[in-house]
């Protein structure tokens, strides 16, 4: 095989690669210092950059079920309004423990949220992975991810794009599962772009380790991440995210993938469903907007499909135009997670599957945490809970299932062929 730089062989290579890749030591110069000034400064640095700017942070329990998909073992809290502070205040609260409770600043998008600090913005870029000027000369089009210890991001896959995930400041624990359905997904809560698990991985019920344990078919991959390491997170793999130190920071970006387009048209379909079924009966979803506007946002997700398979046609049938050594050398660009860590092992890693002994520690580490909840006496009855596991909410997710809508997308786009 040809040697490569590996920037040159990431920008064909990284949105086709199907399982999670490490990289370690990319953002490192020779000497061991970080290039990345996010990644230079230290906390007293980041509360003087962050200023007295305001930032909300959403508020959790270590030993309570918050999870907005939990069912029907016990009763869940409705969620606490989050707090405005700033992040010295932030850093303050989580060293005092904030009262056995978890703060969380998630998915902030720094063009939303930091065009006011330049300097925050202009500190890290993603041009080493392979990233276009355009998305990754700095972090405009990053989302920030601030936690404190037992932060945490539900399980679920993102429909749009693969995720490159950098970690900043402390440590977090990631577990990834394979594209498939036997996590349960549901769209209720629903979030643009996110299909979340029914499973409550942060806090687990008897059931619920019994069934992770026994019943999912896939193995799962299970790693922390240090600072200074970057995740790369294929389109679909189901991801749970734990922040494990007291203060915990990250960036991501959402790369661009050919079937974004598709997918965009799947979850058109999702939004015009829950905006027909949920309008009076869920008002928590805020999807109360006329339904004619999801009928629209639909037909334009079409239009826009349609148009990216004339122009990748147009494309595919250019390149059938040039000289075969051309086309050879194209292919020979586009390389395995295998070939990547084989040729580039100081900064290409491939996850192994968690092993058996790792795995059931994770789990019963957060079995432990619904013990704790049940030995408080915090359960009550489903009747006191009705929002959760509702004939409606069933309903929901039977229509939205991935099958389901895969199907009616199908049959939409060819009626338009």
């Amino acid at each position: 095989m040809e040697k490569l730089g590996l920037l040159e062989v990431l920008k064909d290579t990284l949105p086709t690669l199907p399982v999670p890749v490490l990289f370690k030591n990319m953002l490192r110069r020779p000497d061991g210092s970080y290039e990345w000034k996010l990644l230079q400064w230290d906390i007293y640095d980041l509360v003087n950059i962050f200023g007295d700017k305001q930032l909300p942070f959403r508020i959790g329990d270590h030993n309570k079920r918050t999870c907005a998909t939990q069912h029907d073992q016990c009763s869940v809290e409705p969620p606490i309004k989050p707090i405005q502070m700033t992040f010295g205040q932030f850093v303050n609260k989580a060293y005092e423990s904030f009262g056995n409770k978890w703060l969380y600043c998630d998915y902030k998008y720094m063009q939303e949220w930091f065009t006011d600090k330049p300097e925050l913005i202009e500190s890290f870029n993603w041009l080493k992975f392979g990233i276009g000027e355009s998305m990754g000369k700095n972090g405009l089009h990053s989302t920030i991810w601030i936690g404190s210890k037992g932060a945490h991001t539900d399980c679920h896959r993102d429909t749009y794009g693969y995720n490159l995930v950098a970690q900043v400041y402390g440590r977090k624990l990631w577990l990834l599962y394979p594209p498939n359905n036997a996590l349960i997904p549901v769209r209720i809560p629903y979030e643009e772009s996110t299909v979340y698990s029914r499973f409550n991985i942060y806090c687990l019920s008897e059931e619920e380790q019994c069934y992770l344990m026994e019943s999912v078919p896939v193995k799962p991959k299970l790693i922390v991440l240090e600072p200074g390491d970057v995740l790369f997170v294929p389109n679909g793999w189901w991801h749970y995210v734990e922040s494990l130190d007291t203060v915990n920071i990250s960036v991501n970006l959402w790369g661009k993938l050919e079937t974004d387009a598709r997918a965009r048209v799947e979850e058109a379909l999702v939004q015009l469903l829950i905006s027909k079924l949920a309008r009076t009966e869920l008002q928590e979803t805020d999807v109360n907007i006329d339904s004619y506007y999801y009928t629209r946002t639909v037909e334009n997700a079409v239009i826009d499909y349609k148009e990216m398979e004339e122009k990748k046609n147009n494309e595919r049938n250019l390149e059938e135009t040039q000289e075969k050594s051309s086309r050879k050398r194209r292919r020979a660009d586009i390389w395995t997670a295998k070939e990547l860590a084989e040729e580039y092992p100081d900064h290409v890693e491939l996850l192994k599957d968690a092993r058996s002994d790792e795995y059931t520690k994770f789990l019963e580490e957060r079995r432990e945490r619904d013990t704790s909840i049940r030995n408080q006496g915090m359960t009550e009855n489903i009747n006191n809970a009705p929002q959760f596991d509702s004939f409606l909410e069933d309903l929901i997710n039977a229509l939205c299932h991935p099958d389901v809508i895969n199907k009616a997308a199908n049959i939409l786009l060819e009626r338009f062929s």
